[in-house]
């Protein structure tokens, strides 16, 4: 019997054209991807940690734990961030036997651990830090690099603070000494994330753009 004799394959030509398209599309793409899974994972590392600060606060706004902190703990290649609080009567029979009420970085200090999560992202300080809130600010503090920082403008030139944390690749901070850098002037580029916060605990967050930090 004889073969159809119409059947073709593909040629070298067609082959080498197909391969080179391929690997056109995947040299433009891959690197778009990689970017965008870098921001993903940044945005969505921010979003835990508002809901950390919040949620800490909330305790300690309703008087469950009256006196709690955020303790930040920047690590070569990850940050960890523990909240923790001091139980109402541990808290009330401080202030009745006259001890002071501090942002004790000691874990022994606090009665409750409400929270412990390690992030594979990058901060702008490279030592141990907290930030300690109570009910109506009384006790409000910070402890650390973050005390007393640089200002840093926000999304209108009247709107700076230096109460705030941010967060960055750890490509990015390998160019600034293992820190993320604070502004433009010093390499900070995108993706990055600024999340900031009041003595009453109300959090904001900022994404890095051309034109500055952008409010989400």
């Amino acid at each position: 019997m004889l073969q159809d004799q119409n059947i073709k394959g593909f040629t070298l030509l067609e082959l080498l054209v197909v391969i080179s398209i391929v690997a056109i599309v995947s040299a433009v793409g891959i690197p778009n991807f990689m970017d965008y899974n870098k921001d993903r994972v940044l945005r969505a590392s921010t979003e835990k940690v508002v809901n950390m600060i919040n949620s800490i606060n909330t305790q300690s706004q309703r008087g469950s734990l009256p006196f709690v902190q955020v303790y930040i703990k920047p690590n070569s290649s990850s940050t960890q961030i523990i909240t923790r609080g001091l139980s109402r009567s541990a808290y009330t029979n401080r202030l009745n036997s006259g001890n002071p009420i501090d942002c004790y970085t000691s874990s022994s200090f606090w009665t409750s651990e409400v929270d412990n999560k390690t992030y594979d992202v990058a901060i702008h300080i490279d030592r141990e830090s907290s930030i300690c809130f109570s009910q109506n600010g009384t006790h409000y503090k910070t402890l650390g690099k973050i005390k007393n920082q640089l200002r840093v403008t926000l999304d209108e030139p009247s709107n700076a603070t230096d109460q705030y944390i941010i967060l960055c690749t750890f490509d990015n901070a390998k160019r600034n000494g293992g820190k993320c850098p604070i502004s433009n002037s010093k390499g900070l580029e995108k993706p990055a994330y600024l999340v900031e916060w009041t003595r009453f605990g109300n959090v904001n967050k900022f994404k890095w753009s051309r034109n500055g930090w952008t409010r989400m």
